[in-house]
């Protein structure tokens, strides 16, 4: 683990998710993805899924997380609190975003496309439209 991420401070339970997201590490190529694990645990990746960062959320977080839109019941429980550093920056398969393949990037561009045809500029809320692909 690099000694940068090492060395960072606890986030407080007192931050936003928007200050959460904004002092966490990005990937520097830009083509990194941001993704809320069942664990709590909010985690910056590159576009390897290589974890570059990790912050476990308390429940208020994580609801703020899924504002606006239906939380899955298992986050109800969930809080990335109690996750260790270990098991954050080394998460379980099914905490790691997958990858799009290059049919599943066409289809969300002719998808996008056809939104932006049809004078739609973005299908989701502006709060969560920073790390949306369309």
């Amino acid at each position: 683990m690099p000694q940068a991420v090492a060395d960072r401070q606890p986030v407080g339970d007192d931050m936003s998710l928007r200050d959460v997201q904004k002092s966490m590490k990005k990937d520097p190529n830009g083509h990194g993805i941001n993704a809320l694990g069942y664990d709590g645990v909010l985690r910056s990746f590159d576009n390897e899924r290589n974890v570059l960062d990790a912050v476990g959320l308390n429940p208020a977080q994580i609801r703020e997380y899924y504002n606006g839109l239906e939380m899955p019941k298992r986050f109800l429980t969930a809080d990335g609190r109690n996750i260790s550093r270990w098991d954050m920056f080394h998460p379980d398969a099914e905490n790691i975003p997958k990858k799009f393949t290059e049919e599943d990037k066409a289809r969300i561009r002719a998808h996008n496309e056809e939104l932006e045809r049809r004078g739609v500029k973005c299908c989701i809320p502006a709060k969560l439209a920073d790390n949306a692909l369309c």
